[in-house]
């Protein structure tokens, strides 16, 4: 499976901030300017600048540069418009020097280094020059920067450097941030704090990224990892049964051999008509296919097996309605609950699993749970689903699958 949304991406729209910024400091630093040698040559290259003559701009400002006996600020107003102006021009690599240059220069306020600084990080991060990002970061840091998209954006610095956490720290600030203020985080930040995980051979921690992945973004590839591995895993079969059920409600099962297995596990729990209804979606989506004969017979006989079972089921539903009425126990109703489901008929699954679960009694109260969050999901009753599927807590390998169900809930998959 191909998850490579770990790049780095430069922050071109941003850096177009950084004209208006260096704009307005230059426009100030002009009539302070006392030596004719600069003053008369760099007024040409702002009036030159204004009517975005970005070629005579610069031949002004080199002919200010060569000027003799500059005094440092002179240079700083030279070297803020030169910047400008290539900044334009989208010759990055030769206006960060002149900025770097600038911000120690002394004619920079404390109040706005970090916006400086911030400017010269996103120019940095435009040219990839992550080695120079770093250390711009950490000072941007240093004197208070703390915004959410300029630490994610030194998080991917130190990524491409392969300090994977740093890169974590710094995108988990970014993140949380986001988070905090009522946003959606970044799927290239989630990804890479993904990657970085495993970078480090942190299963857990890319496990828990990748599932911030599909709580966000829902895609059938970030599904698809999430539960691939937990399928490969030896499961009892009610475990097995709901990792199957959550694969093909997100969309992702298309294994000739998940479908028989999920098939063979409804019927040997009773509920040949969900196992009938299973085979048929196979048929139709065409993952039958192609089989070698003696496979495609055997996958055949298990149909048509589900099929002729699924159609006496039907026929005893009715007294098996009788039966749920009459018990004093809920183990009738749940299990009239798990037939319904079975059926397809959520709307009357929904109430006999909850009247089963109310009445007490029941064998296997977290599987009785797990149908009613499916059922109540089936029928968009989200709110409901979510309430029942976090009533599955007494076997952890059970809860762990329910977590993933209200993460489909609230994801809409």
């Amino acid at each position: 499976m191909n998850l490579s949304h770990n790049r780095i991406r430069s922050p071109l729209m941003i850096v177009a901030c950084l004209l208006l910024a260096l704009t307005a400091q230059a426009q100030e630093t002009a009539p302070k300017i006392n030596n004719p040698k600069v003053g008369k040559p760099l007024q040409a290259a702002i009036e030159a600048y204004g009517k975005k003559q970005w070629d005579v701009a610069l031949t002004k400002l080199d002919e200010a540069d060569r000027a003799e006996k500059k005094s440092p600020y002179e240079q700083f107003a030279i070297n803020e418009y030169k910047a400008t102006v290539l900044v334009q021009k989208r010759q990055y690599a030769e206006a960060a020097p002149l900025l770097e240059r600038n911000m120690d220069s002394g004619f920079i306020a404390a109040s706005d280094m970090v916006g400086r600084l911030e400017q010269l990080l996103l120019i940095h991060m435009q040219l990839r020059n992550y080695a120079k990002v770093v250390p711009v970061g950490e000072r941007w840091l240093k004197v208070g920067g703390s915004k959410a998209q300029t630490r994610a954006l030194l998080g991917q610095a130190y990524y491409a450097q392969k300090n994977y956490r740093k890169s974590i720290d710094l995108l988990g600030d970014a993140i949380d941030s986001v988070r905090k203020a009522g946003g959606t985080p970044d799927e290239n930040w989630l990804n890479i704090v993904r990657s970085s995980y495993q970078n480090l051979g942190d299963t857990d921690g890319a496990g828990k990224a990748m599932t911030e992945l599909v709580r966000y973004y829902p895609k059938p590839d970030y599904w698809a990892y999430l539960l691939d591995s937990r399928i490969r895993q030896k499961n009892t079969d009610r475990v097995q049964l709901n990792l199957f059920r959550l694969a093909r409600q997100v969309g992702i099962m298309d294994s000739p051999d998940e479908y028989v297995e999920m098939t063979e596990i409804l019927l040997e729990a009773g509920l040949p008509a969900e196992a009938s209804s299973v085979m048929e979606a196979g048929y139709a989506a065409k993952v039958f296919d192609n089989l070698e004969k003696s496979r495609a017979d055997r996958y055949k006989r298990r149909r048509d097996e589900a099929k002729t079972a699924a159609a006496k089921d039907q026929q005893s539903l009715p007294a098996f309605e009788r039966e749920a009425q009459k018990s004093p126990t809920g183990q009738y109703s749940v299990a009239l609950g798990l037939t319904y489901a079975s059926l397809g008929q959520h709307e009357k699954a929904a109430p006999a699993l909850t009247a089963g679960l109310q009445k007490g009694g029941v064998l296997d109260p977290q599987q009785a749970q797990m149908t009613l969050g499916i059922a109540h999901l089936k029928l968009g009753r989200r709110a409901d689903a979510i309430k029942a599927f976090e009533q599955v807590k007494a076997d952890p390998a059970m809860e762990d699958v329910a977590k993933l169900w209200v993460l489909a809930a609230r994801s809409g998959s």
